[in-house]
C-alpha cells in the first residue's frame, strides 16, 4: 500500500508547479494591461520621456524548444510591458520589431524582440 505523508504531497506539488511555470512565457504584472502600445508615427509631446525598453521572447526551459510564432509574440509584448511598467510608464512606443523566427534555419536562435521608448503620458 502506497503512503503518502503531507510532506511528500507538498514537494510533489510544488516540483509540479515549478515545472509548469517554467514551461509557460513571460507572466504579464498587475497593471500593466493598460499600457498603450502604439506603432507608426505618434506626436508625444505631451508626455514624458522615461527611457528606452525592449521586449524579447523566451525559449521552453525544460523542452529548449521555441513556442509557436504567436506566442513568440505575445511573449515579447508581455515583455516589453514588464520593462515599461518598471519605469512608471504608461505609454509604449514601438520603434522596431526583430524576427529571427521568420526562416528555419539549423541553429538560429528563433526569437522576437521589440524595442521601444516609453513615456508618461497625461491623460487629461
Amino acid at each position: 500500500m502506497l503512503f503518502l505523508s503531507k510532506p511528500r504531497i507538498l514537494v510533489g506539488i510544488s516540483v509540479f508547479t515549478l515545472i509548469l511555470t517554467s514551461c509557460s512565457s513571460t507572466a504579464i504584472k498587475p497593471g500593466t494591461q493598460s499600457i498603450k502600445m502604439l506603432l507608426g508615427e505618434h506626436h508625444l509631446m505631451h508626455c514624458q520621456f522615461l527611457g528606452d525598453v525592449s521586449g524579447t521572447s523566451k525559449v521552453n526551459l525544460i523542452t529548449r524548444k521555441h513556442p509557436p510564432y504567436v506566442n513568440r509574440m505575445i511573449d515579447a509584448r508581455n515583455s516589453l510591458r514588464n520593462a515599461a511598467h518598471k519605469l512608471g510608464s504608461n505609454t509604449i512606443h514601438i520603434r522596431r520589431t526583430t524576427n529571427t523566427s521568420r526562416y528555419e534555419f539549423p541553429g538560429l536562435d528563433k526569437k522576437v524582440t521589440l524595442e521601444g521608448r516609453a513615456y508618461f503620458c497625461d491623460e487629461s
